[in-house]
């Protein structure tokens, strides 16, 4: 059985290969992300890494407060 690790890396060469088919197949085998891992990617994401416009970090502002709302209702 393939670590998460290597199911996402999978999932990229066949991306990055043109084989649509064959990655969404490992889109299923992938385990859906917890709110706060992707609150932690988007807190170590690099804004320098790439030019970042206004618009982009409202978007990341809006997804960031979203998902401190759904963290309070779970704990609420």
């Amino acid at each position: 059985m393939k670590t998460q690790e290597e199911l996402c890396e999978e999932f990229q060469r066949l991306f990055d290969a043109d084989l649509l088919d064959e990655a969404e197949a490992i889109l299923d085998k992938l385990e859906p992300l917890s709110d706060e891992e992707i609150q932690q990617t988007l807190t170590n994401a690099p804004l320098d890494d790439e030019p970042v416009s206004a618009r982009e970090r409202a978007g990341f502002e809006e997804i960031r407060r979203f998902l401190d709302g759904q963290r309070r209702q779970r704990a609420g």
